[in-house]
């Protein structure tokens, strides 16, 4: 008999040939007689997952993630399987990888992520896809350095800057959009302090209506107090010369 060990890390070679090579049956075998391989590692720390990654496999990428493969799992340098794929360029890998969880933003110990990686392999489609997904143009690595640093030529470069075109007419609308809506918040302010004011004089107009109504009203009661005094002055005079006649005829009669 065989040390048990040894036979399980011949499988384990076999495991990661298989998926480097991209032998599909090989794989499914090999994990269907050893479920816990799917996430053995090499001397390098590599999963078969990497491995497939990194050549471009993707019927086995999808293959072992549907068969728990761990899609976060890192080797040597903190390097994850869609840093493996984008350093290739295989853009149909990278879209498994993101469909099972990956996030495009994340990066291994040197600061790398996804989009520094395609950008510096010159991988067009690979980058448009991942700024679709968010990647970060302006995220740095340890030394220093965007995805914009790293293009290697001026097509690739011209897509990630982009971005930050966007990013500035944005701003620069979201600027203006601000002073439009503070004008017209301002030419809300002078209408109502407009109205305001018409208000105010509107309503001292009407007192100063009343008041000349009410001065109107005394003056006319005042004019006929008076003619009721005149009237009765009158009055008096006359039933004075009444009198009199009445005496003189009371005269003439004795």
């Amino acid at each position: 008999m065989g040390n048990p060990k040894r036979q399980s890390s011949d499988r384990n070679e076999e495991l990661h040939a298989a998926a480097r090579s991209g032998d599909l049956n090989a794989v499914q075998t090999l994990c269907s007689t050893n479920p816990l391989a799917v996430n053995s590692r090499d001397k390098h720390s590599r999963t078969p997952l990497h491995l497939a990654a990194w050549s471009g496999h993707a019927q086995i990428v999808d293959y072992l993630c549907k068969n728990k493969a761990d899609v976060g799992a890192a080797a040597m340098d903190d390097m994850g399987a869609i840093h493996f794929a984008a350093q290739k360029g295989h853009l149909e890998v990278v879209r498994l990888l993101v469909s099972f969880g990956v996030s495009v933003k994340s990066c291994n110990r040197k600061g790398m992520t996804a989009l520094h990686y395609a950008a510096q392999g010159s991988h067009l489609e690979l980058v448009k896809y991942l700024l679709k997904k968010g990647a970060n143009v302006k995220t740095k690595n340890k030394a220093g350095k965007t995805s914009i640093d790293l293009a290697s030529n001026e097509e690739v470069s011209s897509i990630l800057r982009q971005p930050e075109t966007a990013s500035s007419k944005e701003a620069l609308n979201d600027e203006e959009n601000k002073v439009e809506s503070e004008s017209k918040s301002s030419s809300q302010e002078e209408k109502i302090e407009r109205a305001d004011d018409k208000a105010a004089a509107t309503e001292e107009g009407e007192i100063v209506a009343e008041k000349d109504e009410s001065l109107k009203r005394k003056g006319d009661g005042d004019e006929t107090k008076e003619k009721s005094k005149e009237t009765k002055k009158a009055k008096v005079a006359l039933n004075h010369l009444l009198t009199s006649d009445d005496n003189q005829e009371d005269e003439e009669n004795f």
